[in-house]
C-alpha cells in the first residue's frame, strides 16, 4: 500500500513522484515529431515529406492504416503542386520558384496529439535551349524558329514559351511571340543575321537566346495558262500551286503568281475538278516574269468501286485499267472510309504530244538528272464519298494497266515503272511492268497511286550546238529543247556565256531541237541518228524582224503523213516540195518534214512580209489511212511576244474527200503588227494564190 503523507496540507515532492511512478509516468501519449523540410523537386517529380517525422520513435506513415493523419495548415498549395498522405508531387505545369507552406501530422485516432512543420520547396526551372536557325525564305514564306528549341525534355511550343526578337527586323519581315517568322512581298533579298530569345511562359525569367541566319530569296513571277489538250481552249478554275503559293486560272484559263522565290528548277502543279493533275517545270528569275503553259488532259473516265469489296476501273476504247483489292484504301489521316469510292482514270499518250507528260522526262540516277523515254502513262486518283483523296493502305497493292504509247519502233517485253514525285518534279523508279500478249498494254503492281509511267533510262549522245541572233552574234542564256522523233522523250539545256549548249538525245535516234531566247523562238533543226556526240556546223538562229514565228504540227500514228503548207503574201507556197529559205526570200522554211506518223513538222518565218499569210494542213496519205478527226493532230503557233496558240481539227464538216484542213490566217501590217484570224474548216482543194513582189515590214 502506497504511503502518501501531507506536509503542510500538500503532498510532498517525494510523495508526488512516487504517485506518478506508480501510475506509469507523466503521460500515456507517444511523442509526435514533425521535422522541417527543405526540398528541391524538379518538374514532373515527387518527394516524401514525412521522412524525418515520427510517432513514439517510429517513422510516421500517413497512408491507409498508417500511424498519423496528414493535413496542410495553410490551405491551398501553388498550382501544379499537390500533397497526398505526405507524398508531394510537382506537375510539369508547376511554376518554378521557391514555395513555402506548413503541414500538421496527428497521431492516428488522437487528434490532440499533433506536431507541425514548415516546408521550403524549391522547384528549379527546366532547362531551356534555343538552337540557331538557318532559314531560306521567299515572299510569303513562313518558318517556325521554335521547331528546334526545347523546354525540359519537350519541344518548345507557343503554348509553353514566348519568343521575342532581340535584333531589328529587316523591311518586310515579321516575327511574333509564337516564334513565326514571315517574309512579306516587300522584303528585300539578302542575307540577314538576327537574334531572338525564348522565355518560359510560367517562369518569365527562365530564358535562352540564339541566332537566326535569314536568307531572303529574290523573287520572280510565273504567268501563263492552262489549256485543254484536246481543244486548245483555256480551262478556268484550275488551281496552280508552286512553292507554297497558289492561285486559280481565270475565265480564259490564264493565271499570274507573283512573289515566287528564285529557283533554277521548280515544279508548278496544275489541278482541277474536270482535268487530270499535271506538272510543268519552270525556272524562276529575279524580277522577271516566266511563262508557264500547261496542256491538261480531261479526266478519261470515272468509276464507282465498293471499298469493302474492291473492284476495277477501265476506260472505253482503251486498255487502261486499275484493279483494287477489298478494304485496301485509307484517307491521308489514316482513317478507313466505308461505302463507295470514285476512281478517276486518265491515259497519257506521249507519242502524240510529249508536252502532256508531267515533268521534264528526267529521273535521278545517283543524284544525277538523267533523261528517260516513255512508253505510256496513266493518272489514277481515288476519292471517297466526301471528295477526300484516298490511297492504298500500307501493305496493300493494286494492279494497273498502261496503254502502250510510244514513237519508238521497239517495245520491250518488260519495262521499269516510274511514279511522279510532285515535290521534286522527278520521276522515281519503283517496280516493273510486263507487256501483254497482244502488245497493247503494260501490266504491273503498285503500292500507291499517283501518275505511273512505263519508262526506261536510255543511252545518250550530245548535240554540241550554238545559238545566234539575227546578226550572227552568240546568244547566252537561251533555253534549248529536244523532242524525240523515233522515241517519246524530251530534254533541255541552257546556252552558256558563249552561246554554246550541250543537249542529250537518245543514242542512235533522231530528235528535233529548238531554242528560245527573249520570248523568241529559233528555227527548228533535226539531228540524228547519232552514234556519238555531234557538233553541227549550223547554229540555231533567232530571226530578224518578227523573229521566230513558228508553226509546229504533230499527230498520232494515223494518218501516216500530214503535211504543213504555208502560203506567203507574195504567193509562194512553203511545203515539202519547196522548203524555202531562212536567210533570203521568202525568209520562211519547212525545217522538218515527217512522213511516217507523229511528226513534228515545223515551219519557221524569220522575216515577215506585209500582207496575209495562210496556214493549211494536207492529209497526204488520204482519208483511207485515217481522218483528221481521229488523228489527234494539233498545231502550235508561236508569235513573238504572245502566248502560244493551239489548233485542233474541227469536230464536224470532214468527209472522205476533204483532205485539206484550213487553220488560220494572219495579217502583217507595215509596222509588223500581226492580226490573227482562226478559221477551222475543211476543204476539197488547196487555195490558189497570185504572185506579187514581197514587201517586208519594219517595226
Amino acid at each position: 500500500m502506497l504511503d502518501v503523507r501531507k506536509v503542510g496540507g500538500a503532498l510532498s515532492v517525494v510523495a508526488m513522484a512516487a504517485l506518478l511512478s506508480a501510475c506509469g509516468g507523466g503521460s500515456s501519449q507517444p511523442e509526435v515529431v514533425a521535422g522541417p523540410d527543405a526540398l528541391t523537386v524538379e518538374l514532373g517529380k515527387s518527394a516524401h515529406l514525412l521522412g524525418n517525422d515520427s510517432v513514439g520513435g517510429a517513422s510516421a506513415q500517413a497512408t491507409a492504416g498508417g500511424n498519423v493523419s496528414f493535413a496542410l495548415k495553410d490551405g491551398q498549395l501553388p498550382a501544379g503542386i499537390s500533397v497526398e498522405a505526405g507524398q508531394l508531387t510537382v506537375a510539369a505545369s508547376a511554376v518554378p520558384g521557391v514555395h513555402k507552406f506548413s503541414y500538421k501530422i496527428c497521431e492516428s485516432g488522437n487528434a490532440s496529439n499533433c506536431a507541425s512543420a514548415d516546408v521550403t520547396l524549391t522547384v528549379p526551372p527546366p532547362p531551356i535551349v534555343a538552337t540557331a536557325d538557318a532559314l531560306t525564305l521567299g515572299a510569303g514564306g513562313t518558318a517556325d524558329v521554335l521547331l528546334n528549341d526545347t523546354l525540359g525534355s519537350a519541344a518548345a511550343a507557343a503554348s509553353t514559351v514566348t519568343a521575342s526578337l532581340k535584333s531589328g527586323l529587316p523591311t518586310g519581315v515579321e516575327f511574333n511571340e509564337a516564334g513565326l517568322l514571315t517574309v512579306g512581298t516587300a522584303a528585300i533579298p539578302g542575307v540577314y543575321e538576327l537574334s531572338y530569345g525564348i522565355c518560359q511562359k510560367i517562369a518569365p525569367s527562365n530564358c535562352a537566346s540564339s541566332s537566326i541566319k535569314l536568307t531572303v530569296q529574290a523573287q520572280g513571277t510565273l504567268s501563263g495558262s492552262a489549256i485543254d489538250a484536246a481543244t486548245g481552249l483555256g480551262v478556268p478554275g484550275i488551281t496552280v500551286r508552286v512553292a507554297g503559293l497558289s492561285t486559280t486560272t481565270d475565265a480564259a484559263g490564264n493565271f499570274s503568281l507573283a512573289g515566287v522565290s528564285v529557283q533554277d528548277r521548280v515544279p508548278v502543279i496544275f489541278d482541277g475538278a474536270t482535268h487530270a493533275e499535271t506538272v510543268r517545270i519552270a525556272s524562276v528569275k529575279a524580277n522577271t516574269t516566266t511563262d508557264v503553259r500547261a496542256r491538261l488532259l480531261k479526266v478519261g473516265g470515272s468509276s464507282t468501286v465498293d471499298i469493302t469489296l474492291g473492284g476495277s476501273a477501265t476506260l472505253s476504247a482503251s486498255p487502261a485499267a486499275v484493279f483494287l483489292p477489298p478494304n485496301a484504301v485509307q484517307r491521308a489521316d489514316g482513317s478507313v472510309p466505308v461505302g463507295n469510292m470514285t476512281v478517276e482514270l486518265t491515259a497519257i499518250d506521249p507519242a502524240v504530244d510529249s508536252s502532256v507528260m508531267p515533268g521534264d522526262f528526267t529521273t535521278l540516277v545517283g543524284d544525277v538528272p538523267t533523261p528517260i523515254e516513255s512508253f505510256g502513262a496513266i493518272n489514277v486518283r481515288l476519292k471517297d464519298s466526301e471528295g477526300k483523296d484516298l490511297n492504298l493502305r500500307a501493305g496493300q497493292t493494286a494492279t494497273i494497266r498502261i496503254p502502250v504509247a510510244t514513237r519508238s519502233p521497239v517495245v520491250q517485253p518488260q519495262i521499269p515503272l516510274f511514279f511522279f514525285n510532285t515535290t521534286t518534279g522527278r520521276w522515281v523508279q519503283e517496280g516493273t511492268a510486263n507487256l501483254s500478249s497482244d502488245r497493247r498494254y503494260y501490266e504491273g503492281t503498285v503500292t500507291h497511286f499517283t501518275i505511273w509511267n512505263a519508262d526506261q533510262v536510255y543511252d545518250t549522245v550530245r548535240v554540241l550546238g550554238c545559238v545566234v541572233d539575227a546578226l550572227g552574234a552568240r546568244v547566252p542564256g537561251a533555253l534549248v529543247q529536244s523532242d524525240g522523233v523515233d522515241y517519246s522523250g524530251f530534254s533541255s539545256a541552257v546556252s552558256d556565256a558563249n552561246g554554246k549548249f550541250s543537249l542529250p538525245i537518245r543514242k542512235g535516234s533522231m530528235a528535233t531541237v529548238v531554242g528560245l531566247a527573249g520570248g523568241k523562238l529559233t528555227n527548228t533543226l533535226r539531228y540524228g541518228p547519232l552514234s556519238s556526240d555531234y557538233e553541227p556546223a549550223e547554229c540555231l538562229s533567232l530571226g530578224q524582224t518578227g523573229a521566230g514565228v513558228t508553226m509546229k504540227l504533230t499527230w498520232g500514228a494515223r494518218p501516216w503523213d500530214l503535211d504543213s503548207h504555208l502560203y506567203t503574201p507574195s504567193g509562194e507556197e512553203v511545203y515539202f516540195g519547196n522548203k524555202g529559205q531562212l536567210t533570203r526570200a521568202p525568209f520562211a522554211n519547212l525545217d522538218v518534214d515527217d512522213t511516217s506518223s507523229y511528226g513534228p513538222e515545223v515551219v519557221t518565218i524569220t522575216k515577215l512580209m506585209v500582207g496575209t499569210y495562210k496556214y493549211w494542213v494536207h492529209n497526204y496519205s488520204g482519208s483511207y489511212s485515217g481522218s483528221f478527226a481521229s488523228s489527234n493532230a494539233r498545231v502550235e503557233l508561236n508569235i513573238p511576244g504572245r502566248a502560244a496558240e493551239l489548233f485542233v481539227p474541227p469536230t464536224s464538216g470532214e468527209t472522205s474527200s476533204t483532205d485539206w484542213w484550213q487553220l488560220f490566217e494572219f495579217d502583217v501590217s507595215a509596222n509588223c503588227t500581226v492580226t490573227l484570224r482562226r478559221q477551222g474548216s475543211f476543204a476539197l482543194t488547196d487555195p490558189r494564190l497570185s504572185s506579187s513582189t514581197p514587201q517586208y515590214c519594219t517595226p
